[in-house]
């Protein structure tokens, strides 16, 4: 090989490294039960259980998707009386972005180099994806319903690691994961660009004895952006009146 191209070649393997990522900005709509995604599911640990429960699918009282739960959190799951879920109290009650995430809303990306910002519909949430090289938060820094994101890029796929959520459910039927849940996830661009398949794992040792794992799907729909939720809790009062 003469120099030329060699040097054509370095040069193409330069500007390969130094590629910009996926934009990933956009309004994106929920999309039902998408399979398992090819490429994502290579990273997911063996033994991890597929839920199959996003979008409006909601599993049944004692159900929990493959998920087996360490005996305080069965205990917990067998007293979960679904009433009291439907009271002017908790009806706007925010959960995690463990089910935030699979719900039957959209979602808006603004990407940057520094920082991703995600807008979720759902409860008016806003997420936040720290960019390169960030340091771990204490352990008794502030957990939240978003938690704290640190994301990199291993190529065209974006992950995401999350700590410091604050407890909520995980299956919305009495299964709630504690303050040590620690959620990975990976996105990636399919179809050209109009559709985005996320794994969203998650590893809570106080509550799960295994690990879980759903896979979300979405479609690009220009020109909108997401809503005012606007929760209303009086809505319960038609549920709680005898």
């Amino acid at each position: 090989m003469n120099r030329p191209c060699v040097f054509a070649v370095l040069l193409g393997l330069s500007l390969a490294a130094h590629a910009a990522p996926p934009d990933l900005s956009g309004f994106w709509n929920p999309m039902q039960q998408i399979e398992p995604d090819p490429v994502l599911s290579k990273f997911v640990p063996a033994g991890t259980v597929v839920m199959r429960d996003t979008g409006a699918a909601e599993f049944g009282l004692m159900e929990f998707g493959g998920l087996k739960l360490k005996a305080a959190a069965l205990a917990k799951a067998r007293s979960w009386d679904p009433k009291q879920d439907m009271t002017v109290a908790n009806a706007c009650r925010i959960p995690s972005i463990v089910y935030a995430l699979q719900g039957p809303f959209p979602i808006e990306i603004f990407q940057g180099t520094e920082l991703i910002v995600m807008r979720l519909e759902y409860m008016d949430m806003a997420r936040v994806f720290l960019l390169g090289d960030r340091p771990e938060w204490p352990a008794k820094a502030p957990h939240t319903k978003t938690g704290y994101s640190r994301a990199h890029w291993e190529g065209e796929v974006l992950v995401v690691v999350t700590t410091h959520l604050k407890e909520a459910t995980i299956t919305n039927n009495g299964l709630d994961h504690s303050e040590a849940m620690r959620v990975t996830e990976r996105y990636r661009l399919t179809e050209g660009g109009r559709m985005l398949v996320v794994s969203q794992e998650y590893d809570d040792p106080e509550v799960l004895e295994n690990r879980g794992v759903r896979y979300i799907g979405f479609r690009r729909a220009a020109g909108d952006h997401v809503h005012a939720y606007d929760c209303d809790p009086s809505f319960a009062e038609s549920y709680t009146k005898p």
